[in-house]
């Protein structure tokens, strides 16, 4: 019953990603990124996708540092690739960057510094009224369930109930100034 679940989730979730505009850029196997161009008020925004399949399986006894410096690599250099890519795109003239991401476990504050310190600006989504949360309550299955779907392993020793939303948000001149230094 697991297999056939997480099969019909990875599906689901191909079929939203298509419906919703999320695009890759690369047919690089090692790039973990997707995006979604949105046009507001006349501003280009560039949406952040994690490409689920291409993210590093978690060992099953969890996450070491190994993975977690692979994780970061892979990241940094999907976001460098992206930025190529944009920067020779229609939407080349998008300022900002954005995403948003659910963690499951107790030291959140942890990430989200670290995402600070490169340079994201992090906040947290908090619904103001009964439908709000529970939308955010359905985002937050949603994403617990696509964990479940690729990376199953990485479930170890996350909590549902500490689930909390976060808006990121990067300028896309601090990604190049990060990359014309290495």
């Amino acid at each position: 019953m697991g297999k056939l679940l997480r099969l019909i989730l990875i599906k689901f979730d191909h079929f939203l990603s298509k419906l919703q505009g999320v695009k890759t850029f690369t047919d690089n196997p090692e790039c973990i990124l997707r995006y979604k161009v949105i046009k507001k008020d006349g501003k280009i925004l560039i949406e952040l996708h994690l490409w689920n399949e291409h993210i590093p399986q978690v060992p099953p006894d969890g996450t070491d540092l190994f993975w977690g410096k692979r994780f970061q690599k892979l990241f940094f250099n999907s976001l460098k690739e992206l930025m190529i890519f944009i920067e020779n795109s229609s939407f080349k003239d998008a300022d900002w960057f954005m995403g948003e991401i659910a963690f499951f476990f107790k030291d959140q504050y942890k990430v989200v510094r670290f995402l600070k310190k490169i340079g994201f600006e992090v906040y947290p989504i908090e619904g103001r009224n009964i439908f709000q949360k529970f939308f955010i309550f359905l985002q937050n299955c949603y994403s617990f369930l696509l964990i479940y779907a690729y990376n199953p392993n990485s479930l170890k020793g996350k909590d549902f109930w500490k689930g909390k939303r976060y808006k990121l948000f990067i300028r896309k001149d601090i990604i190049r100034s990060a990359y014309e230094e290495t």
